[in-house]
């Protein structure tokens, strides 16, 4: 039997993704068939002209009619790739974004690697940034808490996966409701978008949880409750770094300037001014 080649499976496969709206269709084809034959996409460029199995085509049809009818990468997969880490996902909880691990990487930043500091990550998710910083602070413990039940189930997961569970406590809570301080490094990627344009966001972003995504009438409901919250829960010099939306930085950092601490903002990986990192003075 002829199975038909990786570059007539692709060629097809990018004229079918972008007909159905695919915001980057050659990529997606490529990174869905080298999901379903265990290869990386270097290896599709490379070895272009080889057959692929009649299982495996219909594998990759499978795959593809998901991600035309707007199911998102991750979800198909069941992964994300995150500072380093496989981070498991579901329907449950947001996928982790590439300027998120610039959150990451800033909290790294601001203490020593083997500082034994306490760490809170509010809204977890996946779990993607407690396990990050659980993996660069090897002397500390983590709290990663978030209100949604099935997200913390997916979260302990990942921390199981990757040998991480030890040092993460996980609890189910509404922001601060149960969670006892005081910790020298909190971290959050809270829901932010305003309620009113989530009905404009791309079809994928809007098969993502709600509850990760919506930030009430002006995307900064829960972001507020934080910085009326955060100071009980610091200890002396502890910072603060919170990811946000286009707009949002400069308030929350004169927020967090009226109420003792000092706040400066920072830009993502695309020079968006995106996150507001702040001590305790």
């Amino acid at each position: 039997m002829t199975f038909s080649d990786i570059h007539s499976l692709l060629e097809a496969a990018q004229t079918r993704l972008q007909a159905a709206g695919s915001e980057d269709p050659r990529a997606n084809a490529e990174f869905l068939l080298a999901h379903v034959l265990g290869v990386t996409r270097t290896w599709l460029a490379a070895f272009s002209q080889e057959p692929v199995p009649a299982d495996k085509q219909q594998q990759f049809e499978d795959l593809l009619l998901r991600h035309a009818q707007g199911e998102p990468l991750a979800y198909i997969v069941g992964f994300q790739p995150f500072c380093g880490l496989d981070i498991a996902v579901t329907p449950a909880v947001l996928i982790p974004r590439p300027e998120t691990e610039s959150l990451a990487q800033f909290a790294q930043q601001t203490f020593d690697a083997q500082a034994p500091i306490r760490i809170l990550d509010l809204c977890t998710g996946s779990g993607c940034l407690a396990l990050a910083l659980a993996r660069f602070f090897k002397k500390a413990h983590v709290t990663a808490s978030d209100v949604s039940s099935a997200a913390l189930e997916v979260a302990q997961t990942n921390a199981r996966t990757h040998n991480l569970a030890d040092r993460i406590t996980f609890v189910q809570s509404d922001l601060f409701e149960h969670i006892t301080g005081p910790f020298d490094l909190m971290v959050s990627n809270p829901p932010y978008i305003p309620s009113g344009d989530l009905p404009s966001l791309a079809r994928e972003v809007q098969r993502e949880p709600a509850l990760a995504l919506d930030g009430g009438a002006d995307g900064l409901a829960v972001t507020r409750q934080i910085v009326e919250n955060v100071s009980r829960f610091a200890s002396l010099g502890c910072v603060l770094g919170l990811e946000l939306c286009l707009g949002q930085p400069a308030g929350v950092a004169r927020l967090l300037g009226g109420r003792g601490w000092n706040a400066e903002v920072k830009k993502d990986i695309f020079g968006i001014d995106r996150f507001v990192f702040a001590r305790k003075i």
